[in-house]
């Protein structure tokens, strides 16, 4: 497989960008192939109307854009394709240039390749997203020129050239492949855990996990990864790199990094020190879903350099991010939580289980199930869930509602919209009583919606518009 190199550059040569999409990826490839003197070609099986606001960006460059099709010929003849990274390898298409003798890359495999200075990347099977940004706003708050960026819908492309700043990139298992055909790994790596999820895309869990282990697969010595104390397995993980451990359940013992005690965030070297008690966060802050996702970022920060004792303003100014356990607002003592990006069913009773002591409401399903296990989840609703409303016909719903047969009619309804949806779990709950109305889906948001984002910007349509 023939990859590009950090000594070659673009300057001239015939760049093909395979999937300008709507999230950044070959927008954010687009842009830096443009920037490096390439002549440029971007292809995407989507019409103009539905790429509007990535062609708006791209309008006065000098690129050539075909859409709605693509053409074997404009890959065998590029001297260089940057494809979408939510595009196989596999592709015909793709297949097409790699035989013709064209680098196949992406923008992940670029980066990797061409940065020269420091980054960090954090990945996991759920909380990266919250980690990745809550680390980036602690070196912000501690006056670094850091920015979030990967898997989140920021190309990393975009600053790639610009030593000046300090990346924080989430990492997919997919990226996380992509840097694996470098032989790279970030210069500090975290990995917050790993459960099922994927069985859609991958053959097994063994594969799945092969390429969360880029993590820290081709780190050096003087390299950092940040793992999980209270995991046997990950916090045993084979490398040559220096470590750091996070828990939220117990101390470190003789190992350096960040745990809970006592209700305080402790950092812990040689003697511990008291970073912020739980008294001081903010409420979205104090649940279990993001408090225990505080240790491996103040980890992370201490690990980029900045002072344990500047980290405190950071966490406490963090205002979160949309789709993740988002405090959406609130209706008398009703509480709207917004979790679309709960993409699994663990992820789901995760988010159930962080909300203790009120009447919950739950609107789950709307998209692919991703040939994960609802059981659990199941399990869970029936304990602990005053109803459950899903929709219709989507195959994560059908799976959960099979699962929740024999469920009485008054705790189980099925919703034809977002709305319907709203409307029926508000029908359920007194405003003059502490409960919760939560999005957590436990599935991706194709094919009901068009993706998570669309799915949760509904959801906070319905609850900020509608006549609740």
């Amino acid at each position: 497989m023939k990859l590009f190199r950090r000594g070659e550059n673009l300057h001239g040569k015939n760049v093909l960008i395979m999937g300008l999409g709507t999230k950044d990826g070959g927008l954010g490839a687009a842009l830096y192939a443009c920037r490096h003197g390439a002549k440029v070609t971007v292809t995407d099986l989507q019409n103009e109307s539905a790429l509007k606001e990535a062609l708006t960006e791209l309008k006065d460059l000098n690129i050539r854009f075909v859409v709605g099709t693509h053409r074997e010929s404009d890959f065998t003849e590029a001297d260089l394709v940057i494809r979408n990274p939510g595009i196989k390898r596999s592709n015909r298409y793709l297949t097409a240039a790699a035989e013709a003798g064209v680098p196949v890359e992406s923008p992940i495999g670029l980066f990797s390749e061409k940065r020269e200075t420091n980054w960090t990347g954090i990945t996991g099977t759920k909380g990266k997203s919250f980690t990745t940004h809550l680390t980036s706003h602690i070196l912000q708050s501690a006056g670094m020129n850091s920015v979030a960026a990967g898997n989140n819908c920021v190309s990393p492309l975009r600053f790639v050239d610009d030593k000046t700043i300090y990346p924080v990139l989430e990492l997919s298992s997919w990226q996380l492949k992509e840097m694996n055909l470098h032989k790279r790994s970030p210069h500090i790596g975290c990995w917050l855990n790993f459960f099922e999820d994927h069985m859609n895309w991958y053959n097994s869990m063994e594969e799945y996990r092969f390429d969360k282990e880029s993590i820290v697969r081709h780190q050096k010595k003087e390299d950092i990864i940040i793992l999980p104390a209270d995991d046997p397995v990950l916090s045993k993980i084979p490398g040559i790199s220096q470590r750091l451990f996070f828990s939220s359940t117990r101390s470190l013992g003789n190992n350096s990094g960040c745990c809970i005690q006592d209700d305080w965030i402790i950092w812990k070297e040689d003697e511990a020190t008291q970073i912020i008690h739980k008294d001081s966060l903010p409420e979205h802050m104090a649940v279990p879903l993001h408090l225990n996702l505080i240790p491996p970022a103040v980890c992370c920060a201490v690990a980029a350099g900045v002072d344990k004792h500047k980290i405190a303003g950071g966490i406490a100014s963090f205002p979160g991010i949309p789709h993740r356990f988002q405090f959406a607002g609130k209706m008398g003592r009703i509480t709207f939580i917004n979790d679309s990006a709960a993409t699994t069913p663990d992820s789901a009773v995760k988010a159930i289980n962080s909300l203790k002591g009120k009447t919950l409401v739950l609107i789950a399903g709307g998209g692919g199930h991703k040939n994960l296990d609802y059981r659990p989840l199941a399990k869970l609703i029936k304990e602990k869930v005053h109803c459950t409303i899903l929709f219709e016909d989507d195959p994560a719903s059908i799976r959960l509602r099979k699962e929740l047969k024999n469920t009485k009619s008054s705790q189980l309804k099925t919703a034809s919209d977002m709305q319907e949806a709203v409307d029926m779990g508000m029908s359920c709950l007194k405003p003059d009583e502490d409960s919760t109305l939560l999005l957590s889906p436990g599935c991706s948001g194709a094919p009901f919606f068009v993706d998570l984002f669309q799915r949760g910007e509904q959801f906070l349509k319905c609850i900020r518009t509608g006549e609740l």
